[in-house]
């Protein structure tokens, strides 16, 4: 399980910690791993539909079930909406934000 997998950010969910576009270096979660810590980054499928990738911070981690909230509530569909995560959709915790390289200035 050492290999980490990529994801990009997408919409404004985790502003300002995270930008849209951001890449991100994942280490994916053991089939029997314990829940991430509070305040840990992770990618994970919605639950309410398993093609929907979103990146949320966990609130609240009780057992096998997450509590995940995005930084920026107003522009954020997070547990507030949907409930409660079980931890077998966490595809796993960000370990990394790998900087951009070249693009425009100013944004």
């Amino acid at each position: 399980m050492g290999r980490r997998k990529l994801f990009q950010v997408e919409g404004d969910s985790m502003l300002p910690s995270l930008q849209p576009r951001q890449r991100l270096l994942v280490k994916p979660l053991a089939l029997q791993a314990e829940a991430p810590s509070d305040g840990s980054v992770v990618v994970c499928r919605h639950p309410g539909d398993a093609n929907l990738v979103v990146t949320k911070r966990v609130w609240r981690s009780q057992g096998q079930l997450l509590e995940l909230r995005g930084d920026n509530p107003e522009a954020s569909t997070d547990s507030r909406h949907f409930g409660q995560v079980p931890l077998k959709c966490v595809i796993g915790v960000v370990t990394a934000v790998i900087p951009s390289t070249g693009g425009r200035s100013g944004r």
